[in-house]
């Protein structure tokens, strides 16, 4: 079992690593195809949208582990591809693509983690595997410091990412169908209020992950320095929230992160000194932990039956309008990018406070 895990989590990384590449190479392919290429990032999430919910469906009825080789094909392919085109058309296929296998792989994770993991540490498992995210972007920024050349950026991620092909061997059939280990609750419930939880996390983390890089070159602070301590601090927050859920609940748990997220997000909005900015940044990256043990706590909601499924529709919303149109409605905003930026946050945290009121809670104190 510790294998499998083991193997998800690495899979899970390559997965991250893919999805985020991008957004720290913009500025160099705007100089070649434009500002039309920073749509890519939305496209991937509206391939993701789609994918997730897709792949999540042929996981349930079908196969977890055929379902996973799919999605692994979906981001590993053309993520290498992108080496060797020179078309903006062609990159934004290519960035559907990899978003629909990404997200669709994530799903099909998180599935596996409530039925994988013992119930004790099932918050833990699906943290540090959301918490993946701040690495694989952690992972890009590094790749994109060291590889300056573009086709030689993608060619060496999509390189390392047929690891995930190797990986896939050592992950057998799930055949532990655990039950819902929460009450008898309403499915369309769970699935409203789950949207609205979702909607409010991918547009709390996506902007503030894909933006800060830009925000912060262009208020000449040392961007490099700032992203890479925020993520790592991200991934430290995800992981611990994950074990702190697994003890006082995922309800109370996600209270206390947006307890952190909301001064924060007012600070950025209100401030303009360059240290606190960076300062909002890091903890807002500590704020965004109430999204570490959301796919999990879905999971464990759900029957085994719609499992994957009733979890990648909550995540459709999600990734659709936060992570689709986030970065957009955030860079159509008119009062300058750290200002929109806050305002999206808070908007965001407010989001997620409405609905994890409603939510079952699935931890047993």
């Amino acid at each position: 079992m510790l294998k499998t895990i083991i193997s998800l989590l690495l899979i899970f990384l390559l997965a991250a690593l893919s999805v985020y590449s991008i957004s720290f190479v913009l500025p160099s392919l705007s100089s070649i195809y434009g500002q039309g290429v920073y749509f890519t990032v939305p496209l991937s999430w509206i391939g993701g949208s789609i994918g997730g919910v897709a792949l999540s469906v042929l996981a349930d009825r079908w196969s977890r582990r055929l379902s996973l080789l799919v999605s692994i094909v979906l981001f590993v392919v053309p993520l290498l591809l992108n080496a060797f085109v020179k078309s903006l058309f062609l990159l934004y296929v290519l960035w559907f693509l990899i978003g629909f296998g990404v997200n669709g792989e994530n799903g099909i994770s998180y599935a596996y983690a409530a039925e994988l993991s013992p119930p004790r540490y099932r918050g833990f498992v699906g943290s540090v595997m959301q918490g993946l995210y701040f690495i694989g972007g952690l992972l890009g920024l590094l790749w994109a410091f060291l590889f300056r050349n573009l086709e030689i950026y993608f060619l060496s991620l999509g390189l390392v990412s047929l690891v995930s092909f190797i990986l896939w061997f050592l992950i057998p059939e799930s055949t532990r169908r655990s039950h819902s280990t929460s009450r008898k609750v309403s499915i369309f419930k769970v699935l409203i209020l789950g949207s609205i939880f979702a909607v409010g996390s991918f547009l709390f983390v996506v902007p503030l992950v894909s933006l800060s890089f830009t925000l912060l070159s262009s208020l000449r602070i040392d961007a490099f320095l700032i992203i890479s301590i925020a993520l790592a601090v991200g991934m430290i927050s995800f992981t611990l929230a994950g074990r702190i859920s697994d003890k006082i609940g995922r309800k109370r748990t996600t209270f206390l992160f947006i307890a952190i997220s909301v001064p924060f997000s007012l600070l950025m909005l209100l401030t303009a000194n360059p240290l606190l900015l960076s300062i909002s940044l890091i903890i807002l990256m500590i704020g965004s932990s109430f999204f570490a043990y959301f796919g999990v706590w879905m999971s464990e909601v759900f029957p085994p039956e719609m499992r994957a499924t009733g979890t990648n529709l909550v995540f459709f919303l999600g990734r659709l309008v936060g992570g689709g149109f986030g970065v957009s409605i955030v860079l159509l905003m008119p009062f300058g990018l750290k200002n929109d930026l806050g305002i999206a946050l808070i908007a965001s945290s407010l989001l997620v406070l409405g609905s994890v009121i409603g939510l079952p809670e699935t931890v047993k104190r």
